[in-house]
């Protein structure tokens, strides 16, 4: 049996559970949020004038508009989403109904037999072996908890994007954000975000990685190697990327043969890097899928 201290704290937090829920209904008046329809329709136009405006940008890197057509477009783009943003406002909030006496009364009651309900059940013995069936799935509840706050500040980041859609490093963080999720449509919005950065910052070496990682890691083998023949004209003979992306899009691509070659160039320029283990292993499996003697490490 309980001793008188836990009696004591069980009928305060009783008291306490039982005021909790029939505050709200006590209360003479609630303020409740009315939805606002046009409220909503306001914000659904926002944010489809922000991803037009990103759409603007994709269609400027894969080099499907002229540089006036490109002009044309992002300003109405522009506009729009300034427009949009404006007549973005606050929900408007109502006055909910009075209680009647009787609901004041019916609250109370309810609070009593809370109380009384709690005090029961603390003082029944606990089933046997209750701790041991309350398993909970830590890794799943952990899963879950990243998943949120990723979404959160995705949200957080779109906002500070409508405020200023020219931070680089809000795109940055948002395309980071978008890969961190790995699901299809998560690794093409982050795709796209790159781009748009890309085309603040032209030479912008980790977002051109990060870009062409993407492509790979979504099986778009063009695109890939069409963002990593632009990385190229600017990052120079040593750069160890350029060997190293191309010769996995050779190997995902059947071409085993330029993908050793590719692999070879990449262990010649950075035989210490991190990634070398990984690309001895995946030149021997392209060196092993070619027809006659496999060639030498050395090539």
């Amino acid at each position: 049996m309980p001793d008188p201290l836990q009696w004591m704290l069980l009928a305060v937090l009783g008291l306490l559970t039982g005021g909790a829920i029939a505050w709200p209904l006590v209360r003479a008046r609630a303020a409740v949020p009315h939805p606002d329809a046009e409220q909503e329709g306001h914000e659904l136009r926002h944010r489809i004038a922000l991803e037009a405006l990103l759409d603007v940008e994709a269609d400027r890197r894969a080099g499907s508009l002229d540089d006036a057509a490109y002009a044309r477009e992002r300003a109405e783009a522009e506009e729009r989403a300034a427009l949009t943003l404006a007549r973005v406002g606050r929900p408007r909030v109502g006055r909910g109904p009075t209680l009647p006496g009787n609901g004041r009364r019916a609250a109370a009651w309810l609070g009593a037999v809370l109380a009384a309900a709690l005090l029961i059940g603390f003082a029944l013995p606990g089933p046997a072996g209750l701790a041991e069936r309350s398993v909970v799935n830590q890794p799943l509840a952990d899963a879950l908890a990243r998943e949120a706050d990723r979404r959160a500040e995705i949200q957080r980041l779109l906002a500070a994007l409508d405020a200023n859609p020219h931070d680089a490093e809000v795109l940055s963080d948002l395309a980071d954000a978008y890969l961190a999720g790995g699901a299809a449509e998560d690794l093409q919005r982050g795709a796209v975000a790159l781009q748009v950065l890309i085309g603040l910052e032209p030479e912008n070496r980790s977002a051109y990685r990060r870009l062409i990682t993407a492509y790979i890691t979504a099986g778009d083998w063009a695109d890939a190697q069409a963002a990593t023949d632009s990385y190229a004209t600017f990052a120079g003979a040593d750069e160890r990327d350029i060997p190293f992306f191309r010769g996995l899009i050779a190997l995902r691509s059947g071409d085993n043969a330029a993908a050793v070659r590719l692999f070879d160039q990449f262990l010649l320029l950075a035989p210490h890097d991190e990634r070398a283990p990984m690309v001895t292993e995946l030149r021997t499996q392209a060196a092993g899928q070619l027809p006659g003697p496999s060639p030498s490490a050395g090539g």
